[in-house]
């Protein structure tokens, strides 16, 4: 059964074209993983054989409520999962994946990635609580600008929050909340989760983050062969505050 998607987010605010000194072709030199993940109850461990059939309607709804879209200007041809365009310019910035499968929704957006500085990917996790209190919330961002920057944020319904990042190795990651304790939270015993590679021991820059996302949530279905998904694509126009901050992470 397809979860619920309420309205609303707010109004689009202006919205810009290219953001300033920028053109539809400028070249994008990074690279970048940003993938926003909402689970909707009754809450599984274990993905099935196959995946729910896709909600192209559910997905244009989510699409519409990022914080970072003000409009939605066509929907392109799907692709599969892993198969979705790398932004190789600055349109291609403006290019935003929507996968809705059952009770998991799942958002690829450039404007999410952010560094130390840009938040986009928590507040986008914060607004989406506000929309959905009901909802297991978790964002991954990497930036590779030459060193990579890595973020990794769970937000559960009435319980704890984490979020964690920071640049390569520096030792000043930024870790905001109990990640045993959410573990806890999720009836998962952090000392005994048999071959899961996660050891909460090791300095924060040193935890398989992925991992623990899979041991505090389950196996998903955008977990395994991602060829066989197929997410609704579309090309968007940026709220100014996304542009700004696009402008800053991706050619800052």
């Amino acid at each position: 059964m397809t979860a619920p998607y309420r309205e609303g987010n707010g109004g689009p605010g202006p919205v810009v074209g290219t953001v300033a000194g920028m053109t539809d072709d400028t070249p994008v030199d990074k690279w970048g993983h940003y993938e926003l993940l909402l689970l909707f109850p009754p809450f599984t461990r274990d993905a099935g054989p196959e995946a729910p059939p896709h909600d192209p309607e559910w997905a244009r709804r989510v699409v519409e409520s990022l914080g970072t879209v003000a409009e939605v200007l066509e929907e392109l041809p799907s692709r599969g999962l892993d198969r979705l365009p790398a932004p190789e310019t600055r349109a291609g910035l403006d290019v935003v994946a929507v996968g809705c499968w059952g009770g998991t929704v799942l958002v690829v957006d450039p404007a999410l990635a952010g560094d130390a500085v840009v938040a986009a990917m928590a507040e986008e996790v914060d607004r989406q609580r506000a929309l959905h209190p009901e909802a297991r919330i978790a964002g991954s961002v990497r930036l590779d600008a030459g060193e990579e920057y890595r973020e990794f944020l769970l937000d559960l319904p009435g319980g704890p929050a984490l979020r964690v990042g920071g640049w390569g190795d520096d030792e000043e990651w930024t870790v905001s909340g109990d990640p045993a304790g959410q573990l806890r939270a999720l009836g998962v015993d952090p000392d005994g989760h048999g071959d899961a590679d996660v050891d909460l021991a090791e300095e924060p820059r040193y935890v398989d983050w992925d991992a623990y996302g899979l041991l505090a949530l389950g196996r998903q279905v955008t977990d395994g062969d991602r060829s066989r998904l197929r997410p609704s694509l579309f090309r968007v126009r940026r709220t100014q505050r996304a542009a700004a901050d696009l402008n800053d992470v991706w050619f800052g």
